[in-house]
């Protein structure tokens, strides 16, 4: 499959992803998180623990006004403690930024001899997108503290290489070149648990060249006069981090960067570009490569036989993404999309190579919740087939989207409560369960047998169950949105009830199944992500640890699981950046791939291997 090598800042910019939070927010896509009723859920009293197990609640029904929850928190923003690295010469002493604000006295730079580290202040543009107190804004109040370190900054003096043909004058003066950055994560080596790597910054007529680097959130990174770099793993590093370098020839002489550097000198910053900057996002372990981009509002996609994406777009339209770019709709439902509505869940059938069978979740123009088959034909999905629909009015929020075929050839559908708790109870109607059914619509015969029940029920007491993976043995995960207190990761079994509305995390005195893990959803949270891994390309380390994501909160975390998976913990930052997940899947590649509310495909792989 081609995709874009370039790495693509859309998906980790504080304010990119603030935006789109802001907009899943204004969208009620916040999955329920932000209609917790007053009254209800067991109030849960503790998290899980790092070291695994689920977390406690009572069945005492919770007082507290968790309304507005969802989009109260914003996301985790990029650290702002930074590292400065220069490399010059004395000759260049005098040199000034004309697109700067320096603290610094020029007469500092003028000892060429001087050895002891110096602190410098980075200048505005470098600093201006991690700004501490933009930073404090966007945050959860309780992630703040441990992103107050102040930022070590040091400085050196080193030769330029020289230029393999030297510059005149008058380009050096008016077309000078603008440093870049050669990073390959391929080339780094660890040594002693630290990673070295290389930078090969260029720039062929400049003498001086300053690097800044934003603090890496899982360890810390120094950057060298001749652009190596040496990181070394703090506690919480789980094999994947990242840090931006930015390399200026800003203090190599005055100096013009061709027409637009110009008209950025004489506008005092306000137009052109000053040129004098290059930023390239590091990846240590893992990068993130944009397989397509521009997708509207995309929900969950699937992975064809042939090695093809299929994504879901919330307005009706699915389409293949090959080659990197998404192509026309092979089909666009009618569909209702205010609020939660719309399409909400995709699968591929085991046999689409012989059946080209697609089925799509979603919420009809008529306001009901409807599971189809369609057939793909060429470049056209029709002939759909309605497989199972409810009978009341879909709501507003808490629609579910959990959709995937079991290892036994049977469909499992996770349908939310419909904006009702009491509906997850309520044995009549098919919200707040998960579905089993055959392909073909017909009630495998093997369903349990609860008393009462429709017999497409396989489980129930789930509020709002996006996403469900399968472990190699076949185990069904769900990951189910909270109300007020946790988010849950359940083993769902045949018959179970879990608990909802009555119970919220983990219930010493309630009946019901617990979960295997739960988080606290503090601020605001949703869990939209559920993944078990079971691929070779990340290496034996990551081997059956499960995969979530939180699409309010923005991260990727990874849980170590009992050989069972009947309980989990244990959980590492993966990515505390990775934007609005809506889904992650293992792909043919054994790498990790990414759906984002924003409209992009990403590929997480490790570093150094993306295609070019």
């Amino acid at each position: 499959m081609g995709e874009s090598a370039a790495i693509t800042e859309a998906e980790r910019s504080t304010g990119g992803y603030a935006r789109y939070v802001g907009r899943v927010g204004g969208l009620a896509f916040a999955l329920g998180v932000g209609a917790a009723v007053l009254a209800g859920a067991g109030a849960a009293s503790a998290d899980t623990s790092d070291s695994g197990g689920a977390s406690s609640s009572t069945s005492d029904a919770s007082s507290s006004d968790t309304s507005s929850s969802d989009t109260d928190a914003g996301p985790r923003s990029k650290r702002s403690s930074e590292t400065t690295q220069e490399s010059e010469t004395a000759s260049e002493s005098d040199a000034t930024d004309d697109a700067e604000t320096e603290t610094d006295d020029a007469d500092d730079a003028d000892d060429a001899d001087e050895t002891d580290e110096t602190e410098i202040e980075p200048d505005e543009e470098e600093v201006e997108s991690s700004s501490p107190a933009a930073e404090e804004a966007d945050m959860p109040a309780g992630s703040r503290a441990a992103d107050v370190d102040e930022p070590s900054s040091t400085q050196s003096m080193s030769v330029a290489p020289p230029a393999a043909v030297e510059p005149s004058p008058w380009e050096r003066f008016f077309e000078n070149e603008t440093p870049t950055l050669g990073y390959n994560p391929a080339e780094n080596t660890t040594i002693e648990g630290r990673i070295e790597g290389d930078l090969h910054p260029e720039d062929g007529d400049s003498t001086q060249l300053t690097y800044t680097a934003t603090r890496p959130d899982h360890g810390t990174v120094v950057i060298n006069p001749d652009g190596t770099f040496v990181y070394t793993p703090g506690a919480s590093y789980a094999g994947q981090d990242r840090f931006d370098v930015t390399v200026s020839d800003a203090r190599s002489g005055f100096h013009i960067h061709g027409f637009a550097g110009l008209l950025n000198l004489l506008s005092f910053g306000i137009l052109g570009n000053s040129g004098h900057r290059t930023t390239e996002t590091v990846f240590i372990g893992f990068e993130r490569a944009v397989v397509a981009s521009g997708l509207n509002s995309p929900v969950d996609f699937r992975f064809l036989p042939d090695g093809r994406v299929i994504v879901a777009e919330k307005a009706g339209a699915i389409r293949i993404v090959e080659n990197g770019a998404a192509g026309a709709p092979l089909i666009t439902l009618s569909v209702a999309t205010l609020g939660e509505r719309g399409v909400s869940g995709l699968a591929v059938d085991p046999d689409f190579a012989d059946n080209g069978h697609l089925y799509v979740a979603y919420t009809t123009s008529a306001l009901r919740n409807r599971l189809s088959q369609l057939t793909v034909v060429g470049n056209a999905a029709g002939s759909e087939v309605v497989l199972l629909e409810s009978t009341v009015s879909a709501a507003l929020n808490h629609q579910g989207g959990a959709l995937g075929f079991g290892p036994d050839g049977t469909l499992y559908w996770g349908l939310g409560d419909n904006g009702s708790g009491a509906n997850s109870q309520d044995l009549t109607n098919l919200h707040g369960k998960i579905l089993r059914i055959n392909p073909d619509g017909s009630v495998p015969s093997d369903n349990p047998a609860i008393s009462g029940a429709r017999a497409e029920i396989f489980a129930y007491g789930l509020r709002n169950p996006f996403r469900l993976a399968f472990t190699p043995s076949g185990a069904l995960l769900v990951a189910d949105v909270g109300a007020a207190s946790f988010e849950e990761v359940n083993l769902v079994t045949a018959g179970g009830n879990y608990g909802w509305p009555g119970a919220e995390g983990v219930c010493a005195s309630c009946t019901s199944i617990d979960p295997i893990y739960t988080y606290p959803r503090g601020g605001g949270a949703a869990i939209t992500s559920v993944l078990v891994y079971d691929g070779t390309t990340f290496g034996p380390a990551y081997q059956n640890k499960v995969f979530i994501a939180d699409l309010v909160q923005g991260w990727i975390k990874v849980l170590t699981c009992t050989p069972e998976f009947t309980s989990c913990g244990n959980p590492e930052d993966f990515d505390l950046q990775a934007g609005t997940t809506l889904g992650l899947l293992q792909g043919p590649d054994g790498n990790v791939y990414q759906l984002t509310y924003s409209g992009s495909l990403v590929r997480i792989a490790p570093a150094g291997t993306s295609s070019v």
